[in-house]
């Protein structure tokens, strides 16, 4: 009878933390038992250095180097003088990056924070104790959780410290603010906590969004496929025509990535020195760091401010007026700003039918403001002049789904969509229209021949090659109300 030959099991690559942890394992000393110990011990020599505890405490969230290594060097002193022999976390590489960031960095989430291997991921997200992170557009489970819902309540304090005016508690159940990125400096993550009772209790959410897109030219556009090659010549014509335009879509769509498309490639091809004013109530925009030779200010502005220090803002002479996420609040200051007859306006909105947004635009001034509808709409009917839809099509990608005319006819009393150039998902392709309204063809003309000229004839050779079939779509909502008391 034939023997079988022993099963050898394949050896496994040495791992240096693999066997620091199976030297420990017999240790029953438990981490968080001793790093309670520690802070504990801690407290006096905290108290005795309290100013410089406290500034270099918040600034150790954010990655700065001096606090990093100050709590370093703290925790380093004190396993000198008693050793730690347990095991700690799976989530780090050492014990005292353990220590460190269980006691006053990220928790096991340190490493989206830190290591450029999350460099790509462009959000974070905290649900009670569940940690999730968006890889190429989706949301997938991190590796770790957090150890204990105590501990993220402690992120939360932590992560408020870098706003001071933040003010989260039952009566005021979430927040909105920014803190700096410890992974690009100069940079920011957007962050919104909610807390019970807006959320059920052991669910505080924790949503944080990084920006990851450096500037994108027209050309860095069509090589993500967010455009076609045939459109570059077309859609660079079109944005150096400065017409006042929404640059929207839902969530994650790209679209503020195309706002400062828009608004860089403006500034790029002037041969003047021009005035932008940006308008915000979070830093949005990374323009102002990318961008030289230009005049760019950067304001915020709380809700309540926003029309005031908007208004203030033209006594600097801007050239073009930048608002990075509208809203509610910011259309108020969008449609005086267009009444008044400023051009290069452009703003970002959350929605995907580019016909209703001069209604929507009204009927934001007019929660706010009172007054008549109507007249709100026939404001933003002059100032919404281009709209550029933009769509996430999946695996991080983004596409320009349509760039549409708002065209109010005044024979019929009614508003249109017009649109350019459009994402035809039969054809699998992108489809043109080569008919302006004869408004805006008179618009432009008087603003920039030239330009105009050369606009309007890419765009015709491309409606001749691809053309689109039922370009226009009424408001019926704009309807509605202009036509009230006919």
């Amino acid at each position: 009878m034939m023997q079988m030959a022993p099963i050898i099991e394949p050896k496994q690559p040495f791992s240096l933390k693999k066997k620091i942890m199976d030297g420990r394992a017999k240790s029953t000393e438990n981490f968080y038992d001793y790093l309670n110990e520690m802070s504990a011990d801690m407290k006096e020599e905290q108290a005795r250095e309290e100013d410089a505890y406290y500034r270099l405490n918040s600034l150790a969230l954010v990655g700065d180097p001096e606090a990093v290594s100050y709590f370093m060097g703290k925790i380093e002193k004190y396993l000198r003088k008693k050793p730690f022999t347990g095991k700690f976390p799976e989530a780090y590489t050492t014990v005292t990056e353990a220590l460190f960031h269980e006691w006053k960095g990220f928790g096991p989430a340190y490493k989206w924070f830190t290591d450029r291997a999350y460099s790509e991921s462009p959000g974070l997200q905290f649900i009670g104790k569940q940690i999730f992170y968006k890889l190429k557009g989706v949301f997938v489970p991190y590796p770790y959780s957090m150890p204990s819902l105590e501990r993220l309540e402690q992120l939360k304090r932590s992560l408020l410290q870098s706003d001071p005016s933040q003010q989260l508690d039952r009566n005021h159940p979430s927040a909105e603010f920014k803190m700096d990125d410890p992974l690009f400096p100069g940079r920011f993550i957007r962050i919104a906590i909610w807390i019970e009772p807006r959320v059920w209790s052991g669910f505080t959410t924790i949503s944080m969004r990084r920006q990851i897109v450096e500037f994108m030219s027209l050309e860095d556009q069509v090589g993500s496929e967010s455009m076609p090659a045939e459109s570059l010549p077309m859609i660079h014509s079109l944005v150096g025509l400065f017409l006042n335009t929404i640059v929207a879509g839902s969530v994650e769509s790209g679209k503020s990535t195309m706002a400062n498309t828009i608004v860089g490639t403006q500034l790029l091809a002037s041969t003047s020195c021009l005035g932008v004013v940006m308008l915000e109530k979070h830093p949005e925009s990374i323009l102002p760091y990318q961008i030289k030779g230009h005049r760019i200010i950067p304001i915020q502005a709380a809700n309540e401010e926003l029309m005031e220090a908007g208004i203030a803002s033209l006594r600097h002479d801007p050239d073009i007026i930048y608002m990075t996420e509208m809203r509610l609040d910011e259309w108020e200051f969008y449609l005086w700003s267009g009444e008044k007859g400023y051009k290069g306006i452009t703003g970002t909105y959350h929605t995907v039918d580019p016909e209703d947004i001069p209604y929507q635009a009204a009927l934001a001034v007019y929660s706010k403001k009172g007054g008549n509808l109507k007249g709100h709409l026939l404001s933003a009917l002059k100032a919404c002049e281009l709209v550029f839809i933009l769509e996430s099509v999946g695996k991080g990608k983004k596409r320009i789904a349509k760039i549409s005319e708002i065209y109010y006819d005044k024979e019929i009393n009614t508003v249109f969509s017009n649109d350019l150039m459009r994402w035809d998902n039969s054809l699998k392709k992108w489809t043109y229209n080569g008919y302006l309204s004869s408004s805006l063809e008179e618009k432009i003309m008087y603003r920039s021949p030239e330009t105009a000229r050369m606009f309007i004839g890419r765009l015709r050779e491309l409606a001749m090659k691809h053309p689109m079939i039922s370009p226009m779509k009424e408001s019926v909502r704009a309807r509605m109300v202009l036509r009230e008391g006919m």
